[in-house]
């Protein structure tokens, strides 16, 4: 992804969070309290990440599934936090190598998250924030590369669904990572850009 499609889409989560936070003020009536303001959930989410080009380098990454584990506290419907951790693996295909290089990814994140008043059931909500991203290559795929940090840009934008209970529900989301294209400490493999990780996301919620 080039940096003039980074500028363009930077936007979009903070759009979406500024849609969210209104939400939330309209709605607030209604949450004269939040008698359930923690929860913990275990989702599965599909990896899809774009191709960048630079440097006469073109990385293309593999698609995979991964695994989120995430707790929430709300205080207000407009003032809540969540903390999360992920793992994926998948292959980053540069052009100038002969073999892919497959990563162990790991994602340390938290995020301001705002909620949405309840319609039909469903409630929305919108989190932005900072994502630790350690991209760890395999013992047998990768390629004697090293292991790297990137600090990357999470947003989401999602909706809770109770099942049965309001202690319990699904949890259908969409979650978005901007980050630096990783080189894995080689020279060779730097293409100076910024990508973008799409990641749609089911998983069940609990209330605590």
């Amino acid at each position: 992804m080039s940096h003039s499609s980074f500028r363009r889409l930077f936007p979009l989560p903070l759009l979406l969070l500024a849609l969210a936070i209104q939400g939330s003020f309209l709605g607030r009536r209604a949450y004269a309290q939040l008698p359930n303001n923690m929860d913990g959930a275990a989702s599965a989410f599909g990896q899809f990440t774009g191709a960048t080009s630079g440097n006469g380098v073109t990385d293309k990454p593999s698609r995979s599934v991964g695994a989120l584990a995430t707790f929430r506290q709300s205080f207000k419907p407009w003032l809540g936090y969540e903390v999360n951790y992920s793992y994926t693996r998948f292959s980053e295909f540069y052009s100038n190598q002969p073999f892919a290089v497959q990563n162990n990814l790991h994602e340390v994140s938290g995020a301001y998250l705002v909620q949405g008043p309840k319609k039909f059931g469903f409630q929305p909500f919108a989190a932005a924030g900072a994502a630790w991203l350690i991209f760890f290559p395999t013992a047998s795929g990768g390629q004697r590369m090293d292991k790297q940090n990137r600090l990357g840009l999470l947003y989401e934008v999602g909706v809770n669904y109770p099942l049965l209970t309001n202690a319990f529900g699904v949890r259908l989301q969409y979650r978005g990572l901007l980050y630096k294209t990783p080189d894995l400490g080689s020279p060779f493999l730097v293409t100076n850009t910024r990508r973008q990780t799409g990641e749609p996301t089911v998983g069940l919620y609990v209330h605590f």
